[in-house]
């Protein structure tokens, strides 16, 4: 029953190229508005030469600060897209679900460092999931953890569990929470939140049947371990009594 649910590239492009259209409304008013001075001002009347140059400043200004904006808006843009591909999905193991959210990347001595946060969820545990706009809230008893992307990696067990890199962070990290919110960076919201009450539920039967094959075989073992009275025994032409 493993499960991976990718973040959508696509959807988070569109949003920052909403944001670099936002961020360069400024620089497009400041060219508009050049622009009537030249048409409106400069091409019809003699304009002293200082007034020219000064209109030549105020475009080369508005031209870089369109450019810088542009290019450190485009590196954070890539850089944060990057880390969402990475890290950001639902991942349905089997017995357990892993909630992973990118947060943002640092820079130190050693290169960049991702950071991101993590809910672990026993899909037994799931109690409820809601579509709350285009966010999906899912509701239970879960881990969270946030901390460098680096800290939290872990491989799936056979049994379906997340086993993390890291020991101490299989049995006793991370905080308790009762509930995780999926941001609005998949596709389909009410899907995913179909597929998770799905995967619960076949999981919570899972449960459910063990523990009554559980019940089954204990009852089974104390039958046997009920001890039957022994038969009296004769050696040698003398009667004992055995007593217990």
């Amino acid at each position: 029953m493993h499960k991976m649910i990718r973040c959508d590239i696509k959807k988070l492009s569109r949003g920052f190229d909403k944001i670099m259209l936002a961020v360069n409304i400024p620089t497009l008013t400041a060219f508009s508005a050049l622009g009537i001075i030249y048409f409106a001002i400069i091409r019809r009347m003699n304009v002293p030469h200082d007034f020219f140059k000064l209109y030549i400043t105020c475009f080369f200004l508005t031209f870089a600060y369109s450019f810088t904006v542009s290019l450190l808006t485009a590196i954070i843009a890539n850089t944060r897209l990057s880390g969402h591909k990475k890290y950001t999905y639902i991942e349905i193991l089997g017995e357990q679900m892993v909630i992973s959210d990118y947060v943002h990347t640092s820079s130190d001595d050693s290169g960049r460092t991702h950071h991101r946060r993590m809910w672990v969820f026993d899909l037994s545990d799931v109690e409820q999931v809601t579509c709350n706009g285009r966010r999906v809230i899912v509701k239970g008893k879960a881990r969270f953890f946030e901390a460098p992307a680096r800290w939290l990696t872990y491989s799936s067990t056979e049994s379906g569990k997340a086993d993390f890199d890291y020991w101490w962070y299989s049995e006793n990290g991370g905080k308790e929470v009762t509930q995780a919110s999926i941001k609005d960076t998949y596709f389909y919201s009410e899907r995913i939140a179909q597929r998770i009450i799905f995967c619960s539920e076949k999981q919570k039967q899972r449960v459910l049947r063990r523990q009554e094959f559980r019940q089954r075989m204990l009852d089974i073992a104390a039958r046997r371990r009920t001890r039957k009275k022994p038969k009296e025994r004769v050696f040698r032409g003398y009667e004992i009594e055995r007593k217990f």
